[in-house]
């Protein structure tokens, strides 16, 4: 038996200015990294196993003895977060949480939210009766998802069984009779739900909009309406206040990862953004969506890192003053979604990158106009978003997950970036594309038909500061095009050069150890091959 000690609501009538405190360490802690059930999963454990992924001082939870300081000072601690280090808390006391930083154990602290007169409605139930689709396995759901080439992962069986999903949203109203998600309940699909908000809140009659969320990946409408994982397990997470906007939200969405991480979840999807605030003063800038000053961008990368797949909506901000994609989309080893119209073309809303440190966001780009969504009345609606692209990604990635058992979730994430239509030529606007989830498969299970047997081969593997490139084929008037990628997607490395027998590189000594992608492109064809780099 785990416990989480992170996400027990310490006080759940919290009131007053919220804040971010942050720990110094973690010196004295009573967990260890030798003994993970303590406040792990077994299923979060066998995940990073089944991906050779240590558990780190990141995962343990934070010093009680600093949670059990703060309260004795009167403030009240509402959540702790082990990879931030630190906890959201509320004190009416701003003197007192100003000179917070004098005590040896606080590193910082952050105003994170300031109490207002609103409060947040709930929606009251309607009756759910359902208009009459067309009569197809997806109905208005098939664009969505052919356009991605899904629908082939689904025809192989492949629908998220055995995979878990959290939806890390603002509310899930109705999901709890609403037609879509009946199978859900029938089947024991909906593992649990957590709201970070309001502990005590009903998140059935919160927002509808991870509703509309959960219906793109997890709904299902015998004969008219499919999403791309109806077959997956859920967790259902509420961190958006919908009657306000403030950074506190976004420090909720980090222990939401945290949740979902030790719960075992396999994949993420979250279709929230930040970027402006209700107080100008907390806003972010641009130049802090690098993937590692915000605290929601470095939690989005550490859930990465754990071996979840995170999948984030890249923004709507593309015909705003703001314009670029909004945190968590700047974080790293993730995939940011982008939006666009059936016919492929950029939805104009869609958020712009690159991320401030220059890596290619979004990543992909899916349908996110007029998407097939369960509404609260009952009926099959439609709606625009990358809100709505995300799920697409998320679902099938699940599918692609369940497939691909043998390979870890930053391969297959490269597999997804890899068989976009602009891979070779990513833009600002829609990243690397659209994703072919068939190719995917095809490029992983085996050599896709057509597809000519390389001549190429490339060793040591893993390598240290030199490769070696041998052809057992070539044309001295050849030129080829040389390109190794991080699993991130960013070019780290590049030459042309002429042909020959073998080729020697010298790769740059400062790229950090880990996995890396070699394409060699001679007269268009393009050979890849997998590579891992290791240090002395």
């Amino acid at each position: 038996m785990f416990t989480i000690l992170q996400f027990i609501s310490f006080d759940i009538s919290a009131t007053g200015y919220g804040y971010f405190v942050s720990f110094t360490d973690k010196n004295g802690t009573p967990y260890s990294v030798d003994a993970p059930e303590e406040f792990l999963s077994a299923r979060a454990i066998e995940r990073r196993e089944r991906q050779n992924i240590p558990v780190t001082a990141t995962d343990l939870p934070v010093n009680p003895v600093y949670v059990d300081s703060l309260k004795k000072l009167g403030i009240k601690v509402k959540y702790t977060s082990k990879w931030m280090n630190g906890c959201i808390a509320f004190s009416s006391d701003k003197a007192l949480m100003d000179t917070l930083d004098k005590y040896g154990f606080v590193s910082y602290v952050e105003l994170t939210y300031k109490p207002e007169n609103t409060t947040s409605a709930k929606l009251e139930k309607t009756s759910a009766g359902l208009k009459s689709l067309k009569s197809a396995t997806y109905g208005s759901a098939y664009n969505q998802i052919s356009t991605v080439n899904g629908i082939h992962l689904h025809e192989k069986g492949k629908m998220g069984q055995d995979k878990i999903i959290a939806i890390i949203d603002a509310g899930f109203y109705g999901v709890d009779y609403l037609p879509a998600f009946q199978h859900l309940w029938e089947n024991g699909q909906i593992l649990g739900t957590k709201d970070f908000v309001d502990p005590t809140s009903d998140i059935f009659l919160e927002h509808q909009h991870g509703m509309n969320v959960l219906s793109i990946i997890g709904g299902k409408i015998d004969g008219s309406f499919m999403g791309t994982a109806p077959e997956a397990m859920f967790w259902l997470l509420r961190t958006e206040d919908v009657s306000s906007e403030y950074p506190i939200e976004a420090d909720y969405w980090v222990c939401a990862a945290e949740f979902a991480d030790s719960a075992g979840v396999d994949v993420i999807n979250s279709s929230l953004g930040y970027c402006t605030f209700d107080d100008a003063s907390m806003n972010y800038t641009y130049s802090q969506l690098d993937g590692k000053t915000l605290r929601i961008s470095r939690a989005a990368s550490i859930a990465a890192a754990t071996g979840m797949m995170v999948v984030v909506s890249a923004g709507n901000e593309g015909n705003s003053n703001w314009q670029y994609i909004t945190a968590p989309a700047d974080a790293e080893n993730i995939i940011a979604v982008g939006a666009m119209n059936a016919d492929s073309i950029k939805a104009s809303f869609s958020s712009y990158g690159p991320s401030a440190d220059g890596r290619i966001k979004p990543e992909v780009t899916a349908m996110g106009v007029s998407n097939a969504i369960q509404l609260k009345d009952g009926t099959i609606g439609k709606s625009n978003g990358t809100s709505f692209s995300a799920p697409v990604i998320a679902g099938l990635s699940a599918c692609l997950l369940q497939s691909l058992t043998t390979l870890t979730t930053p391969e297959v994430r490269h597999l997804i970036l890899q068989s976009c239509n602009d891979y070779d030529r990513p833009t600002a606007g829609t990243g690397y594309g659209i994703p072919n989830f068939k190719t995917a498969y095809y490029t992983s299970v085996k050599s896709q038909p057509g597809m000519e047997e390389t001549t190429w081969s490339v060793y040591p593997n893993p390598f240290r500061n030199q490769l070696v490139l041998a052809n057992k084929e070539y044309n001295t008037e050849n030129k080829i095009e040389i390109s190794l990628y991080d699993i991130t997607g960013k070019l780290r490395y590049k030459q042309i050069l002429s042909s020959d027998t073998k080729i020697y590189l010298d790769i740059p000594s400062d790229l950090s150890n880990g996995m890396y992608i070699l394409h060699i492109r001679e007269n268009k064809k393009v050979s890849q091959f997998k590579l891992m780099k290791e240090g002395y």
